[in-house]
């Protein structure tokens, strides 16, 4: 396994990180991988949690390249607004840098926590063309135990997977499209969307009908825009 800048890890190969099983990172407002919290100190189960993974059918080079740029692929073609955006093939150079994965967080064991997301780097038209990188979390409801994600060759994970990616390309591409005010909340979604211990920090803004989206926000009410949250209902 190779090891991630917060003390999680990757599987070989793979886009797929396996989490701790401490509370520090377990939920992803508080630190998705070591890209949101600022120097939390973590202990990591590494031991009993790599002997876990070794042990499953999810312990293979998965990744979600293809997945995604064809889930983009669909995206655009159904809510292209900007004429300007040209989806190129793998590999080649772009402005845009998006990186799939999923996280397998062990800290409620024997219940096996699975989300997914995007790491995404591109130019904000709206700031003057400035860098903007965004994580795009996906917060699955799922509390379920790893042999059940890994059941019929990981026959639930791909599922969910194809289900989470199918929505962050949605709300990606809505919003490299400036189609996601991240500072218009919806007072009736936030009756409605459904939240959990890790979802509960949750602003829900203004989206199709079909998603939970939201932000978190300061104490004096500023968001923090480099981090949307898809919540699975």
């Amino acid at each position: 396994m190779t090891e991630s800048g917060a003390g999680d890890y990757f599987i070989k190969d793979s886009q797929i990180l396996v989490g701790d099983s401490s509370n520090a990172s377990a939920s992803p407002v508080s630190g998705m991988f070591g890209l949101i919290g600022v120097g939390v100190a973590m202990a990591i189960d590494k031991n009993a949690n790599s002997s876990a993974i070794e042990k499953s059918s999810l312990n293979q080079p998965i990744k979600f390249d293809q997945l995604i740029h064809q889930k983009i692929t669909d995206s655009l073609t159904q809510n292209k607004t900007d004429p300007t955006l040209k989806l190129l093939s793998l590999n080649q150079a772009s402005e845009i840098k998006i990186v799939p994965y999923s996280r397998l967080s062990f800290r409620e064991k024997p219940i096996v926590k699975v989300n997914f997301g995007l790491k995404t780097q591109f130019k904000n038209a709206a700031d003057n063309n400035a860098d903007t990188k965004r994580l795009y979390h996906y917060v699955s409801k799922d509390r379920i135990s790893l042999s059940e994600w890994e059941a019929n060759n990981n026959l639930l994970f791909m599922k969910k997977a194809d289900q989470a990616f199918s929505a962050l390309s949605q709300v990606f591409t809505l919003d490299l499209q400036h189609q996601l005010n991240l500072k218009a909340f919806d007072e009736n979604k936030q009756k409605s969307c459904k939240t959990n211990a890790d979802t509960s920090l949750v602003s829900f803004i203004q989206t199709p009908d079909n998603l939970c989206v939201g932000v978190v926000k300061t104490s004096k009410g500023d968001v923090f825009q480099n981090n949307i949250y898809i919540v699975e209902q």
